[in-house]
């Protein structure tokens, strides 16, 4: 029997804010919509990055490897494409230069690298020659390991065949919220070592949203996605073992940019303790 499909995500036209809250446990204490599935942009790295350092704990992924950095992958048709236009960091190293597995980790996630994502997802699978199909069954797997009811991750970014074949790149509130606990304070998916990667990585943010809400001095990382018609941000607050912590994940669609922040800003001072919070 095969299994069921999965909803799709709403139209970036249809207006959708969804939100999830976490306590330090993982336990739900506030959620509005948070099943639907939402273009996730830019949150699908944090699936990626918790299939890489899954893979690092196995022994499949070195992250002190050095590899030669790339804008050059292969695509689902099994040709090759290279990023550019928006999807290129103009800091990420030229290629060729090396860099080592795990900074790739950390600029998926502190600038968005959509470079270093695909680089990641491709030696997941064997190397950036391969097809896309190993390293992707990988990040699968991790989703479904978690035990993710809305995402899927079917794509490279910026590969045109596997969109024009209909690929894509879906998830929830309640899924981003469930990834980042499992990144950030899961003991029993990650090892010490592998945590302290994710939450650095996730704390050295440079494009904030929830976390412009909390006073100098809590501890928090987060991790945005954009694209047109979609605007999403999830963060964890608060330190490991705090009874302030928490991790609140916001997504929306349909809004402006600036509508789509305010609306994410507004959940963050409604639903995260007080003394976490700068005064408005």
């Amino acid at each position: 029997m095969s299994a069921e499909p999965l909803p799709t995500a709403a139209a970036s036209t249809e207006e959708h804010v969804a939100v999830c809250l976490l306590d330090g446990a993982g336990r739900v204490l506030h959620e509005r919509d948070t099943d639907r599935p939402f273009y996730a942009a830019s949150t699908i790295k944090l699936h990626v990055l918790l299939a890489a350092l899954q893979a690092a704990q196995g022994g499949a992924l070195d992250l002190d490897a050095k590899v030669p950095a790339t804008r050059g992958f292969v695509g689902a048709d099994g040709r090759p494409f290279i990023l550019g236009g928006d999807h290129l960091d103009p800091t990420h190293p030229a290629e060729g230069a090396p860099i080592a597995v795990r900074e790739l980790l950390v600029r998926m996630i502190d600038r968005s690298s959509n470079e270093a994502t695909d680089h990641t997802v491709a030696l997941l699978g064997g190397g950036v020659g391969a097809p896309p199909e190993q390293g992707l069954a990988a990040v699968a797997g991790t989703i479904a390991r978690l035990g993710l009811t809305a995402t899927r991750v079917e794509r490279l970014i910026g590969d045109a065949s596997a969109i024009t074949a209909g690929a894509t790149n879906e998830t929830s509130a309640r899924d981003l919220a469930r990834t980042v606990h499992a990144l950030a304070g899961d003991p029993d998916l990650l090892g010490d070592a592998a945590r302290t990667l994710a939450l650095d990585a996730l704390r050295a943010q440079r494009i904030r949203v929830i976390t412009t809400v909390l006073r100098d001095g809590v501890d928090a990382g987060s991790k945005t996605g954009w694209v047109e018609g979609y605007r999403h941000d999830v963060a964890v607050i608060g330190e490991a073992g705090s009874p302030e912590r928490r991790v609140l994940a916001v997504l929306t669609s349909g809004l402006p940019q600036d509508e789509a922040d305010a609306r994410i800003v507004a959940a963050a001072r409604e639903l995260l303790p007080p003394a976490v919070l700068a005064p408005a």
